[in-house]
């Protein structure tokens, strides 16, 4: 039997833009959905520009441009957003996140200096809809809204350790992404 384990820390804004770029394209292959897609539209403003220089037209050429711009603002937006989220959810990011994962559930504590804004949630594996294991985090979602990140430098185990405990009691709705 898999014994209990933790994660204390701080979860950063870093932490929140992974998240953002990660719930953009989430499911087990975002890592390979976002660089197909930013070859793709890298391989498209190339032609577009180059077939423009050398047939002349003005329009393939602003076309280009265009795209090199949108693609510019979508970058943009999401630093900004990040930011926003960060910004919004300030009391968070300057708390400490203690987890503690037992066999039914796990209980999620946010600590702050002043201990009367501490915050304290009980869940129980049931209620996870999904679990996934990221590069450098697991998103815990409690539902499609609610996402709990717990970054893996916070774990108190190992890597393996942890992720066979999940996986022991949650089962199905653990997955490993790539």
């Amino acid at each position: 039997m898999a014994k209990p384990f933790e994660s204390f820390g701080f979860v950063t804004p870093r932490d929140y833009g992974a998240y953002v770029r990660f719930n953009l394209l989430k499911g087990k292959y975002y890592r390979l959905k976002a660089l197909l897609a930013a070859l793709l539209l890298t391989a498209a403003i190339i032609v577009l520009a180059v077939f423009g220089i050398n047939t002349g037209r003005r329009d393939l050429r602003i076309y280009s441009g265009i795209l090199l711009l949108v693609t510019a603002m979508f970058a943009y937006v999401i630093k900004v957003n990040v930011r926003n989220i960060c910004r919004k959810n300030a009391k968070t990011v300057r708390g400490k996140q203690h987890v503690l994962f037992g066999k039914n559930g796990f209980i999620f504590e946010l600590l702050f200096e002043n201990k009367a804004d501490d915050e304290y949630t009980d869940v129980l594996y049931d209620e996870i809809d999904v679990i996934y294991e990221a590069t450098n985090c697991f998103y815990i979602y409690v539902d499609k809204r609610t996402v709990i990140i717990v970054p893996k430098r916070n774990l108190r185990v190992s890597l393996a350790e942890s992720r066979g405990f999940l996986q022991s009691f949650v089962g199905d709705k653990f997955v490993i992404c790539r």
